[in-house]
């Protein structure tokens, strides 16, 4: 999944004529394209750094006014796994614009003095109350070391648009969080601070609260323990209420993979074999409560050649549980990580950094939730939900993820949802990455397969 999470798009109007344009995402070796929107109708805009940094995977993206001179910029993350973690190529870029749609990229290092990382979101606020926009990064993964967490980068904006990274002195919490697939900035306790939310693979939904530029992590609330294997996160007020909501994408219920908090599906993480490799082992918990490896028995060994002689055939492996595979010293030094919960969830802001926590319904539960976007499609007042999804890259014993045509989700009142088989004319075949909103269409993106575009 690492490699196949992108086109992802931002949507801004980056020449001031009052349309929006849209940028999408490249991949490794494909330039990233910017698209400026006359009269309903787009064409590229050329962009010469873009071509020249067409190396890198672009990933998340986003538009704004970095350096205050009222026009919007542009920052992309480099993610991916095309590349050892020394590469160059998971630097980010941030491309200032000339207020014409025409962008230069930055010299500064991004997102960090220190090494390089594959990056996969961004979310932008104004984390001190100085007038100008921060940015907080998120590492995706570490190349080569699936399993070991990632950090989380705050980015404290001069207002001139440089930037200098300060977790270790405004979030400490930050370093080390997790496989980070996104993040939203939302002023949960209306102090006009904006706290952060952090999801991402083997994570609980973490909180942050924002104390007047400073982050700590909330310990008032619950959903800290909902760990899943998070791919997105959106805010909307769902329920009319006058704050936001939440609404968070996970791997969903329709596959061979089963979690609860009394039965997890754990990730063992350690060089098992000693080739300065770590070497990930996904495991669920039976009833007995003893882990055991999804792996089978030859891909195990494919990974770990020394299983071999302790396990020379299908019949001694058949039963062996986790700890009698590796010994409790392997063990002891383990990375651990587990995931209780994998349905895709709505979170209803109640106050003071406390939410309720209720499923989507259960249709969109057949497939993973890659994309969401909110608007009032129906113009009754309250807001409705896309999401879309789907993962064609699976081992065959796991099956490909491929049953969402992308769900529609009618807001019925109170943030009570109606999904409609029918999609009210949305149906989308394809491993759906991004979807946005340009005046009355729905822009869609999907791995490996064209741009869809939808009118409501």
């Amino acid at each position: 999944m690492r490699s196949t999470e992108g086109p992802k798009m931002s949507v801004a109007d980056v020449n001031n004529d009052g349309e929006d344009d849209i940028f999408i995402a490249g991949s490794k070796n494909n330039s990233s394209k910017l698209f400026l929107q006359k009269k309903s109708h787009f064409k590229e805009r050329k962009i010469t750094d873009f071509e020249n940094n067409k190396a890198a995977e672009d990933a998340e993206s986003v538009f704004f006014d970095a350096d205050g001179d009222g026009d919007l910029d542009l920052y992309v993350c480099s993610g991916g796994v095309e590349y050892s973690k020394f590469s160059p190529n998971y630097l980010d870029k941030l491309y200032l614009n000339d207020g014409k749609g025409n962008f230069t990229v930055s010299n500064q290092i991004l997102p960090t003095l220190n090494g390089y990382h594959s990056s996969s979101t961004i979310a932008v606020a104004d984390i001190d109350n100085d007038n100008d926009l921060d940015l907080f990064i998120g590492e995706r993964t570490i190349p080569n070391a699936y399993g070991a967490p990632g950090s989380g980068f705050l980015l404290v904006n001069d207002g001139k648009g440089n930037f200098t990274e300060e977790s270790s002195s405004l979030a400490p919490k930050f370093k080390d969080l997790g496989m980070i697939t996104d993040a939203v900035f939302i002023d949960i306790n209306n102090d006009s601070y904006k706290d952060l939310v952090v999801v991402g693979e083997f994570m609980g939904i973490q909180v942050f609260e924002n104390n007047k530029g400073t982050f700590k992590e909330s310990n008032n609330n619950s959903v800290s323990n909902l760990k899943g294997w998070w791919n997105t996160i959106e805010q909307s007020d769902l329920d009319n209420d006058g704050d936001l909501d939440l609404i968070v994408g996970n791997h969903g219920l329709n596959s061979r993979f089963k979690a609860s908090v009394s039965e997890p599906i754990k990730l063992f993480v350690n060089d098992y074999d000693g080739n300065s490799f770590l070497d990930p082992i996904l495991s669920f918990t039976a009833k007995n409560g003893k882990q055991y490896p999804y792996a089978l028995r030859h891909n195990l060994v494919d990974q770990l050649k020394y299983l071999s002689k302790k396990y020379p055939d299908y019949e001694s492996f058949k039963n062996a549980s986790i700890e009698d595979i590796f010994t409790k010293e392997q063990l002891d030094k383990s990375i651990i990580l587990e995931a209780n919960t994998l349905s895709s969830v709505i979170l209803i802001n109640t106050g003071d950094f406390n939410f309720e926590v209720k499923e989507l319904p259960f249709e969109t539960q057949f497939s993973p939730v890659y994309a969401i976007t909110i608007n009032d499609f129906d113009n009754d007042g309250d807001q409705d939900i896309i999401l879309g999804g789907n993962l064609d890259g699976v081992m065959p014993e796991f099956g490909r993820y491929d049953a969402s045509f992308g769900n529609y989700l009618e807001n019925m009142g109170n943030a009570k949802f109606k999904y409609h088989k029918t999609g009210n004319g949305l149906k989308i075949n394809g491993q759906i990455r991004d979807i946005k909103i340009v005046n009355n269409r729905i822009f869609i993106t999907k791995n490996n397969d064209s741009l869809e575009v939808y009118n409501y």
